[in-house]
């Protein structure tokens, strides 16, 4: 599970900070789109960074960091909560100093505290969701769809067809497309928004709705307000009952979202799209040696995201890290077949051994320098894109829904304070992947009081696979870093044993006592709570 370091970090040596709040986008000298993202330091202190706007698909509300590494599995502040929302058009926008101080404190400062929030009411609950997490987990799955929003006709430049025969959506990705993101669930993605009038209409008013405010307050240089910064706005379009699963926080009857995890219900213009990209090929055996490059097996993935590069190199191979993933469900799941119109030869011959190419990355050398500025032509330093949504049929289950009602359930019988973060399971085997074609996620639990904190795995079962819970109990010696690689180790284990905890793992946790809770079919997410609860105290 790779990890992610940002350089330069301003912070102490090992201070661990919370990234609690986005401020605004703005262009710096030379024109490139970054944001101003709030920091909490261990003393109280709220630091105001700069960071390339092309990392805001990794970024997330409640996310730690140290010597400014970002792990994954580390969980985040907030539980989980699921809501119904009537249509999206029915949100009210406020500013970030209409919410109350304990669910969120901006110290006075106006930079965050007018970044503007959308207020649903969902029975007794005002849900707000901070406009620019809204966009990131409709919109922005990846440094490349992030820069396009903030363009003019910035997703018309991607695409190179996109119209209907005979009822089939023909769906043409073009050259700016890198090979990495030319997949099926982009092309669901990208022509969603593109097809969709309302969609549409939402994505482009974020641009306009900037540019237009640029020219108000400047008519004559607008670009001076877009390097000056200003709070993301959108047109919320009318739509149905759309189903919103979060992590957040409660205070009363409010509900501040911290990270959308998944939407179910919107619709898709399309039933049928025939996929293309210029870097799919058929196929074409040809006589000759295959050369066959063995890679390091031991390879390192971590990498450091270099603020200081000048841009980004044009690379249509880059690679792609996986990012915590937001689920999106549509009422009709459109199926895709991807089209291959050229060929590409390979040999059918015996197998040569080389050692040329792109190998693994020896865990002896260091993290890999990177970039997400936006790609161009002679850039200095190697890109990095994310990898975020994940796409599934509305009548297929991501397989943590009961888990997140149960902790939900915890959450009101206790005043257990929890935090949380969805992971992706390591891939590498069968069992990485759900029978619905989603990667397999696991949920990570903290759960804490006065008196302990233990920590709660729970692994993704769409397919109603056998797995017991975990519950994880640290002694007071043990540090934080070693019950995270704790976990990655048993994430690890639990995908080369093909879904089953590997029980030599288990027993070599020292510091840690390991705890199984058992699934039972009649079990309601309140049974479940109630048995987790007796678990915890024990």
């Amino acid at each position: 599970m790779a990890s992610v370091e940002f350089s330069p970090w301003p912070f102490e040596e090992n201070e661990d900070v919370e990234l609690i709040w986005f401020g605004s986008p703005y262009t710096d000298y030379k024109g490139d789109w970054r944001v101003r993202i709030a920091f909490r330091r261990t003393t109280g202190e709220v630091k105001v960074l700069s960071r390339v706007w092309g990392t805001i698909p990794l970024l997330r509300i409640g996310q730690i960091y140290t010597k400014g590494v970002l792990n994954q599995v580390r969980p985040m502040s907030g539980s989980s909560y699921t809501f119904t929302i009537p249509s999206l058009g029915q949100g009210k926008t406020v500013n970030g100093f209409q919410l109350p101080k304990r669910l969120i404190d901006f110290g006075k400062n106006p930079e965050l505290g007018t970044q503007n929030i959308i207020q649903y009411t969902v029975g007794n609950i005002t849900v707000c969701i901070p406009v620019i997490e809204l966009l990131r987990a409709m919109f922005i799955n990846s440094r490349l769809m992030a820069y396009s929003l903030m363009q003019p006709h910035g997703l018309e430049q991607l695409i190179e067809r996109c119209e209907f025969e005979n009822n089939v959506l023909h769906f043409h990705l073009g050259t700016r497309v890198p090979n990495t993101m030319a997949n099926e669930s982009n092309a669901r993605h990208m022509s969603w928004i593109y097809l969709d009038p309302q969609m549409n209409t939402m994505w482009n008013s974020v641009y306009q709705r900037l540019f237009s405010r640029a020219v108000a307050e400047s008519p004559t240089n607008p670009k001076k307000v877009f390097r000056e910064g200003a709070p993301l706005d959108v047109e919320l379009p009318s739509t149905g009952p759309i189903e919103l699963m979060v992590r957040g926080d409660q205070f009363i009857n409010m509900v501040l979202v911290k990270e959308i995890m998944g939407f179910a219900g919107f619709k898709h213009p399309a039933t049928e799209i025939d996929f293309w990209h210029h870097s799919k090929k058929r196929q074409e055996s040809v006589f000759g040696d295959r050369r066959l490059r063995i890679p390091d097996q031991s390879k390192n993935n971590d990498v450091i995201i270099n603020d200081n590069s000048e841009h980004a190199k044009e690379d249509t191979n880059q690679d792609v890290i996986e990012a915590p993933p937001t689920f999106m469900k549509f009422i009709n799941h459109p199926i895709v077949r991807t089209q291959k119109k050229s060929v590409k030869q390979t040999h059918a011959g015996d197998d040569v051994v080389v050692n040329t190419g792109r190998g693994g990355k020896s865990l002896d050398q260091p993290r890999q320098q990177v970039s997400v500025q936006d790609s161009i032509v002679g850039g200095d330093t190697p890109p990095i894109d994310f990898q975020t949504l994940e796409m599934v049929p509305i009548s297929e289950a991501i397989g943590l829904e009961d888990f997140f009602k149960m902790i939900t359930l915890l959450k009101e019988m206790t005043s257990y304070s929890i935090r949380m973060s969805i992971v992706r399971l390591p891939p590498g085997k069968r069992f990485s992947i759900c029978p619905n074609g989603a990667r397999r996620t696991c949920a990570i639990v903290q759960v804490s009081n006065s008196i302990f904190t233990k920590y709660i795995i729970e692994v993704a079962r769409p397919d109603d696979w056998s797995i017991s819970t975990l519950i994880l109990d640290p002694t007071n010696l043990i540090y934080l870093e070693s019950i995270e690689r704790t976990i990655t180790q048993l994430l690890d284990g639990l995908v080369q044993k093909s879904g089953h905890w590997d029980q030599y793992i288990l027993s070599q946790c020292a510091g840690t006592q390991i705890e199984k809770l058992k699934h039972y079919q009649n079990d309601s997410p309140r049974d479940w709570a109630i048995k987790l609860k007796g678990k915890l105290l024990n």
